[in-house]
């Protein structure tokens, strides 16, 4: 046994064979700066796969019907109206698209197709995005943003109406206005029906300066940079709204009434 412990001692003390007196040395690999063991192919860059939702899209993003929601915020401050020096009334914004779903329909959430369609053309067109300030409004948002007895059969308030300016096209609104008129004449379910492909000019008085475009389902209105502003459109670009005139799945005028306004889930 002691013989064993002997040996395994002079086996470790063998190991360590540099004293502190001893440097180790080394021999630098020199090569010229194209030479080369293995020939290494420059990197490429990978385009980034699409997503499901962009895919047969030419613009950045297709739009759904979640870009309709409600833009209501408690976080709004109220809107005090007064008679005189005393409050006449108080109004506050609902809770936002977090507190209640768009407008139901046959027990789901509802957008009219047809706007969906447009847009989404728009930017298929343009290859720009679509920027939707204003979507569906529920009632207490529909109030807060203008509480006008005129605005209070508003067709935000069951998803036939959108708000929007194309970016890159801010100071061009009416190009949206030639890509619909486009649309109508070149889709195959509007050929042979004229009351769609042409579009008329509203005469009648309204709150724009520039006369709306109409036809049988959609009623197109321009409005300028010093128009239509509240909590939804505080941008200062004109903008264009689409309202939902006539269902063609229905085969019924589009119309907004208390019952219609009231059909939404709240959270």
């Amino acid at each position: 046994m002691r013989f064993v412990l002997l040996l395994l001692a002079l086996a470790l003390s063998s190991c360590d064979s540099v004293t502190e007196d001893e440097t180790i040395t080394g021999e630098y690999i020199l090569r010229r700066h194209d030479e080369t063991q293995y020939d290494i192919a420059s990197p490429k860059p990978k385009a980034r796969p699409t997503y499901p939702w962009q895919e047969g899209s030419s613009s950045s993003h297709q739009i759904t019907k979640e870009y309709f929601r409600c833009k209501g915020s408690s976080l709004h401050p109220p809107i005090i109206i007064k008679e005189g020096d005393r409050e006449k009334m108080r109004m506050n914004d609902c809770g936002g698209s977090d507190r209640h779903s768009l407008p139901l329909h046959n027990g789901s959430e509802f957008v009219y197709p047809i706007l969906l369609e447009l847009v989404n053309r728009i930017q298929e067109v343009t290859k720009k995005p679509v920027v939707i300030t204003s979507g569906h409004r529920c009632p207490d948002h529909n109030a807060y943003v203008d509480a006008s007895p005129a605005n209070s059969g508003s067709k935000h308030l069951i998803g036939a109406e959108v708000d929007f300016y194309i970016k890159g096209f801010e100071s061009r609104p009416e190009v949206a206005v030639k890509i619909i008129e486009d649309f109508y004449k070149s889709a195959a379910r509007y050929q042979k029906q004229p009351e769609y492909q042409v579009f008329h000019r509203f005469e009648r008085s309204t709150n724009v300066a520039t006369q709306p475009w109409f036809n049988k389902e959609v009623f197109i209105k321009l409005f300028r940079s010093s128009e239509g502003r509240n909590f939804d459109n505080r941008h200062p670009y004109p903008y264009i709204s689409i309202q939902v005139r006539f269902d063609r799945a229905s085969n019924l005028p589009v119309t907004c009434n208390w019952a219609d306004a009231q059909k939404f889930l709240r959270r």
